[in-house]
């Protein structure tokens, strides 16, 4: 038995969720981007039990975490309050696990994806290609219609400024567009969100701070990963707008804080999850150690 036989031992998961031939692969798969011994314009394909169609990869340490965390931590289980959504925006969508992930939660639901980086979202239209109700938009979320900058983030990924008229020469490939959360419902006809996931690496500073008084009151829940690191400040601006409204805090957790509609968290948190309703105080908020930096 070699090295990485022997490893899938150790993780049931992955043979559950991919059986054992396929997960041996993907572990291979995973070998060779460790020891940078892969090649990264290579798509690799694998059915997932539980997901309706194949989904695919590249041999890059992000699609790797990107898999791991949305198809074997799981990092968002099927909400049961979400049982019967219509409307959900996923933006940060990456490379489009995500929004599969909730085509199979939600088959009757109209996703709308947002990827800013061109090859993110090429693959990510591979990935949801087969469900009719996933639609990639490439472009940034942002609080109006402008044009936005690619550039290199401090830590991991990238991020994204918006350019200014004096800004004229960038290459068109660093540029994508700003969508706005409003034009969304104009285009799409939505009267409410059922779900927000956000993973835009700093934007969300950006998205609470001006433009939101129109869509915000019409959303039932949000996920938003914070990103101070990224953008100084996001989380205080992030909670102080959401605290103008009734949400609560119903989880926090590394891969961000998920914020429901107060009487929606009644229903299903209070009486077997909790008593208490944790309102979005950024100075309340249990958060792991080292989610955020409160101090910016």
């Amino acid at each position: 038995m070699n090295t990485i036989e022997s490893t899938l031992t150790s993780k049931p998961k992955y043979v559950d969720l991919l059986g054992k031939e396929q997960a041996l692969k993907l572990l291979h798969v995973f070998a060779d981007i460790e020891s940078g011994k892969y090649d990264k314009n290579e798509i690799h394909t694998f059915k997932l039990n539980g997901i309706s169609h194949p989904i695919h990869l590249r041999a890059i340490r992000a699609d790797m975490q990107s898999f791991v965390n949305t198809f074997i931590d799981v990092y968002l289980d099927k909400k049961p309050y979400l049982t019967d959504a219509t409307f959900v925006i996923d933006a940060g969508a990456n490379i489009g696990y995500t929004a599969v992930l909730f085509a199979n939660y939600w088959p009757q639901c109209k996703i709308i994806s947002i990827e800013p980086d061109k090859e993110n979202y090429e693959l990510s239209l591979k990935n949801t290609s087969p469900y009719s109700n996933i639609t990639v938009l490439n472009g940034g979320l942002w609080n109006k219609e402008v044009k936005l900058r690619i550039e290199a983030g401090q830590e991991d990924g990238f991020v994204v400024r918006e350019v200014n008229d004096s800004q004229t020469q960038i290459k068109s490939e660093n540029l994508t567009s700003g969508i706005s959360i409003d034009q969304l419902l104009k285009k799409y006809n939505i009267a409410q969100i059922d779900f927000l996931k956000m993973n835009i690496e700093g934007s969300e500073k950006e998205i609470f701070a001006e433009n939101y008084k129109t869509w915000l009151p019409k959303t039932k829940a949000m996920l938003i990963e914070l990103h101070d690191g990224k953008n100084a400040g996001c989380s205080k601006t992030v909670f102080a707008t959401i605290n103008q409204y009734d949400f609560a805090v119903a989880e926090t957790a590394p891969y961000g804080v998920l914020f429901v509609k107060e009487s929606v968290y009644r229903k299903w948190y209070a009486d077997w999850y909790r008593e208490e309703i944790y309102k979005p105080n950024i100075d309340k908020t249990r958060f792991p150690d080292f989610y955020l930096d409160k101090e910016n």
